[in-house]
This record gives C-alpha cells, structure tokens and sequence, in this order.
C-alpha cells in the first residue's frame, strides 16, 4: 500500500455490518406482512435514526464521501415505519429512547502522513532537461530601527541551474522593494512621515563559543531595483549538501532516509567544526532535508528520500492546512528551534513544496516557489549581468 492509499484509508467512511442490514430487511418484510395500513399509515425516513445511521449521517456531513450502495443498504436497515400514534411497528406497544446526535470530526493528518504523501507524489515527477529553473519570492520581515511598525522586504529571483558541463548557471534577480507589512503597519509607517530609507546601526553579536563581533550599519532603500542576472560558472555551484548543483552529482545522494540522514551529519559537522558539539543537530538536518526538495535540482528519488527523512526526524508536528505568504493553500509542517520556527507549506497532490517561512524571535524570512521545473529553453538574459567573481550588486 503506498502512502495516498493509507491517508485514503483512513479518512474513508465505515461501512453498515452485514448484521444490520439483515436486520432491517427481517423488520420492513415482518411489518408489510403482519400490519394493515389504515389511512393514517405513513413512511417516514430518518425520523427514528438508529446509531448506525446516526453515524452514516455524521460520516457525510464530515468528509462527504459517497457510496451509492452502501447508502442504499444502511436507508434499508435505519427506515422506521410508524403509526400517527406514535407507536413503533418494529416494537410494538413501545418507542424507542432519542439519542442525542454526535458529530465526529476527520482525523487530522499526521506530520509523517503529509511527508509521505509529498514524498509519493514526488518520486513520480518528470525530471529532464538542459536547465532547472525556479521562480520564487522571497521576502523578510524587519521591525524598523525605531520599533513603531515592521516592514517587508521581497526579492524575485529566477534561477536557470545548468545541466549541461560547460554552460554556465545564471540567477536573476530583481529586488521588489521594502513596504509596511501589514495595513496596520502602514498607518504606523503614515504617522512616521512616510519614510522611505531606513538605516539600522551595527549591533554587537556573541557566538556560541563566547567570541564577540560587531556587524556593520545597513541602509535599506524601498525603491525596486532593476533585474541583475549573475553568471555562476557549473563547477562553482556547491550546494549546501557538498554536492555541486547537478541532477547527477546529486543523484550519488543516499537512498535511504536512515542513510542520507547520516550522510548530512558528515556535511553539518564539516560545516561547524569545532562548534558541531553545541549545534542543534536536528534542526540542521530539518534545514538540509527542505533545502534539498526547495533549492536544489535534485531527481524525482532523492526529493522523495528528503521527504521521507524529514518524516522521520523527532519533533516535526502538523499544522493542517494554512495560506502561504503568496495567498496559497497547502498542508505544513514545522519543526521548532532554539531560536524559533520553521515551517514548510506543501501541495502533497504534487509532491511541490510552496514556500518555507522561518520565524525567529528577530524577524521573519520566507521563500515561496512560483514555479520549477525541467526545460529546454535558455534563460532571457536581457537584464544587466555580472560574473560570479564581481562585487555583488
């Protein structure tokens, strides 16, 4: 049984016992034969509800399943026939005692249930083409160095990662300015004097290891910017899991949750070094499984092992279906940490992450993918260009 099949199974409505329906036919043929009809004498569905039938009616008002058979056997079973007296002819002389209805609600899915199912829906997913491209938004919430309102900050960034040894990689990006966050923020942004630059002061950082360093004062402008497209030349672009950012470099990941779990430990320590001891190891591997079904061009079964290690790592809950911050619908998970949240919002019909929000005590930055996909075609290069090696934009 694959993972759809299970989370079908168990959102599915139960069927009427075979006992039941027996019994209400034994009842309808006793009543027909051994009672006259007077005048007064009328059917009336659903009026005297047995529990099974209580609970046929709980079972589609909630998930709205259909099944034509078994509905027309459990009407069969629950039919009560009755006289204007409001003597029961399957029981005479006596009524049976009202039962209050109930109302059961779906289950919820499981952290683990929504992974699999993206993680099926992924392994299933073509993945053939000169390029990998990937259109997305990301953006960052900030609080104004004043503290009176917060802003927003967005990037549109389109990615064309090459396949092909010898073409280069190109991203383009264009930023899309800084706003308020919210129309409450907007009206403290008004009362402000409607600024439109913003510079925040260096701050002084402490590591983990008791080092301390002082970071640099930013300005930040709310004019968009013009696109910029930058030129990444294919052996340069490493991704994070220590595998440049090829279909085939990444397909020699491990195929086993349990293995690629292992195998990034290698990458988080080698990144750390001497700080790996008081590293959150969990959240780490949290991080790289979403980065590999987010960021990377990986095949269609690496992205399903990515799934399916993230199903399995302590700690990852539900949070049923919410909005993403492009207006989307999906089913999230998330995985708290020392210092926060992150939340990966899925379309598990597709295997397709939407977006992945990371919320932190200081700020809140998010990437929703518009679109990826396998192509062909070659990146419109109209935008201003600049090598990997000169000074960013």
């Amino acid at each position: 049984m694959d993972d759809l099949s299970a989370i079908r199974e168990l959102l599915s409505a139960p069927p009427v016992s075979p006992e039941v329906v027996a019994d209400g036919r034994t009842r309808l043929a006793t009543a027909f034969a051994s009672t006259p009809k007077p005048a007064n004498l009328r059917i009336l569905e659903m009026t005297e509800e047995t529990p099974v039938h209580q609970g046929k009616r709980r079972a589609m008002r909630t998930a709205r399943w259909t099944a034509l058979g078994v509905g027309l056997l459990g009407a069969a079973a629950a039919v009560t026939l009755v006289v204007t007296s409001g003597t029961s002819v399957g029981a005479p002389g006596t009524r049976p005692a009202a039962q209050a209805p109930s109302v059961q609600p779906i289950k919820k899915l499981s952290a683990q249930q929504v992974l699999l199912a993206a993680a099926t829906s992924a392994a299933k997913t073509p993945a053939d083409g000169a390029y990998w491209v990937r259109n997305s938004v990301t953006g960052k919430q900030r609080v104004e160095p004043g503290g009176k309102y917060t802003l927003e900050m967005t990037t549109l960034q389109e990615a064309w990662v090459s396949q092909v040894p010898g073409k280069p990689t190109w991203f383009i990006n264009q930023n899309l300015g800084i706003k308020p966050a919210t129309p409450q923020d907007e009206e403290a942004w008004r009362a402000a004097g409607s600024p439109h630059s913003w510079t925040y002061p260096g701050t002084t950082v402490t590591n983990k290891r008791g080092k301390s360093f002082k970071t640099r004062s930013v300005t930040l402008q709310s004019k968009p910017g013009e696109p910029v497209a930058t030129r990444v030349d294919d052996d340069k672009t490493d991704s994070s899991v220590g595998k440049p950012m090829t279909r085939a470099a990444l397909s020699e990941l491990p195929a086993t949750p349990d293995g690629l779990r292992d195998y990034l430990k290698t990458v988080i320590a080698k990144k750390w070094g001497a700080e790996y001891a008081h590293v959150d190891v969990n959240a780490e591997l949290y991080q790289a499984g979403v980065h590999i079904v987010m960021d990377l061009p990986a095949p269609p079964n690496v992205r399903a092992t990515a799934f399916r290690m993230l199903a399995s790592l302590p700690g990852v809950k539900a949070e049923g279906e919410v909005a993403d911050p492009l207006g989307r619908t999906g089913q999230a998970v998330s995985l708290p940490h020392s210092n926060g949240e992150g939340r990966l919002i899925m379309n598990t019909a597709t295997g397709e992450p939407l977006a992945f929000v990371t919320t932190t005590k200081e700020a809140r930055v998010f990437v929703a993918i518009k679109k990826a996909r396998w192509t062909d075609d070659k990146p419109d290069l109209s935008a201003s260009r600049r090598g990997s090696d000169d000074p960013p934009a």
